[in-house]
């Protein structure tokens, strides 16, 4: 048998299962997806059982159709991040539903820490913050400030609490037994000092949070167990097999798309989107509020700049319209709709917007509807949307363009995404063979390098081919200038109605 590395990339959707090999082939996958609860504004909650019967499903899945032909030697785990999950002493989780990374519910904490911290300055203690943690999201996504919450309204919870988890690191504690996180997944804890790699004592005493609730601090390539007996019963992975801690997705997807050195860059489309280059400095900003996470590779950072209205933008349209399963067609129709989409102008920020977008409380648009507007022009406008806003984010990040972009995730699998891309930031675009695996493939690295199969990134690098690439079209400038302004309107005045909003 072929030797081979299980990774699983657990997202905001659903839990993707991939067999990879010595030379980072992608052999095999598995999806399993798994819902989001939107119970109230700022609320978007999961179930970790949800999470642990993907993984369940998506091993047995994949390790069923592999059919033995490979030779699980390890695991690696990439997680969506900024997840709250309380346990006790045996990993068991305390609320049957938790926050992820997009729940707001720590602004209250939040707000209090900083105005207690600013002395009459609440925005020069946030910005001093962000400077030391990099944490560029709204504040109220971060853990620490979950925690927080979770002291002053759930105390019987709190006193119970042994160990706050990331959503990787539960399932690592399922498999292997063992609580630990890495870097990368605690660079976006709220409480991490970028500078030193180590949690930030004084955050946690502020906020009156254990210091002990937070798990020891591994590298992301470091084997924190083996497979257990009960886990193998479950997954049908072999007891024993090392299990390797894993990192942060954005990081896991970085290390997936090629940027294993400073210098590089790419845009994610996924759930939400980003442009991200690598460095070995963090790229700090106090007005556009770039975010950092420690990289699962030794000396680099990751940092990037996001837009929150990606592929669940599109979800949501698609199910508006009844178009669940028809979404090739509908992107065919929105390809078919002309630049500008006839007038029509989209703000896809439809689950709240980045700092430099508005923050938590701003929401999406379409704005110039009218009867003539198609399923098409509604879909062409809100890529053209998500369009403006990621070539913002690059201009802003890249101060010196690549040559070509890279872009992963499930979004990068049509054309027309990586076209209006292409078009707009004025540079060709590819996407590679494992363009939606990307998160998936930099979790089997770190398992590759943890065990030693790999001594280097060198064989991921080797493995890398264009699948598809576009080049961008000059002649069509003019025509994207007043579709442009219109986004620029529709954006300001989104923002002006949750400035509106949050006053009232």
């Amino acid at each position: 048998m072929t030797e081979a590395v299980l990774s699983f990339d657990l997202g905001t959707g659903g839990c993707k299962a991939a067999l990879v090999d010595g030379a980072a082939r992608v052999v095999g996958t598995a999806f399993v997806a798994y819902d989001t609860d939107y119970p109230a504004p700022g609320r978007h909650e999961q179930r970790p059982a949800d999470w642990w019967d993907a993984v369940v499903r998506s091993a047995r899945e994949l390790l069923a159709t592999d059919a033995g032909r490979h030779d699980v030697v390890a695991v690696g785990l990439s997680g969506h991040s900024l997840a709250m999950v309380p346990v006790d002493a045996d990993a068991n989780p305390l609320l049957p539903v938790v926050p992820i990374w997009s729940d707001t519910r720590g602004e209250a904490a939040a707000a209090g820490y900083f105005a207690a911290a600013g002395s009459g300055s609440p925005s020069g203690a946030e910005n001093a913050w962000y400077g030391r943690t990099g944490n560029g999201f709204p504040r109220g996504m971060y853990t620490v400030f979950k925690a927080a919450w979770l002291r002053a309204e759930h105390p019987e919870v709190a006193a119970r609490t042994v160990r706050i988890l990331g959503s990787k690191d539960w399932i690592n504690a399922r498999l292997a037994g063992v609580q630990r996180t890495d870097q990368s997944y605690a660079s976006g804890s709220g409480a991490y000092d970028l500078a030193t790699r180590r949690m930030l004592p004084d955050v946690l005493a502020a906020l009156d949070l254990p210091a002990d609730w937070w798990p020891e601090i591994v590298p992301s390539t470091a084997v924190i167990g083996h497979v257990t007996a009960d886990a193998a019963a479950a997954t049908g992975l072999p007891a024993g097999t090392p299990v390797v801690a894993g990192g942060v997705d954005n990081s896991c997807m970085a290390l997936g798309a090629g940027l294993d050195r400073a210098g590089e860059a790419y845009v994610s489309l996924g759930s939400s989107n980003w442009v991200t280059v690598a460095a070995t400095d963090p790229v700090l900003d106090p007005v556009g509020r770039p975010f950092v996470f420690d990289h699962v590779l030794p000396g680099l950072y990751i940092s990037a700049l996001s837009t929150f209205g990606g592929g669940s933008s599109l979800n949501w349209l698609a199910g508006v319209l009844g178009r669940d399963g028809d979404l090739d067609a509908l992107f065919d129709e929105a390809a078919a709709a002309p630049v500008g989409a006839d007038g029509l102008t989209c703000v896809p920020t439809l689950a709240g917007g980045t700092v430099a977008e508005g923050g938590p409380a701003v929401r999406g648009a379409f704005l110039g509807l009218d009867l003539g507007h198609t399923h098409g022009h509604l879909a062409r406008a809100l890529i053209e949307g998500i369009g403006f806003s990621l070539a913002d984010a690059a201009r802003a990040m890249l101060v010196d363009v690549p040559a070509e972009i890279t872009a992963t995730g499930g979004g990068a699998r049509g054309r027309l995404m990586l076209q209006v891309l292409a078009d707009l930031i004025g540079r060709p675009v590819s996407r590679p063979d494992a363009a939606q695996h990307g998160a998936a493939l930099g979790a089997a690295t770190l398992a590759l390098l943890g065990t030693g199969a790999w001594t280097g990134t060198g064989p991921l690098r080797a493995a890398q081919h264009a699948a598809l690439r576009v080049d961008p079209r000059p002649e069509l400038a003019e025509e994207y200038a007043l579709p442009r302004a219109r986004f620029d309107a529709a954006r300001a005045a989104t923002r002006a109605h949750a400035t509106a909003t949050v006053s009232k």
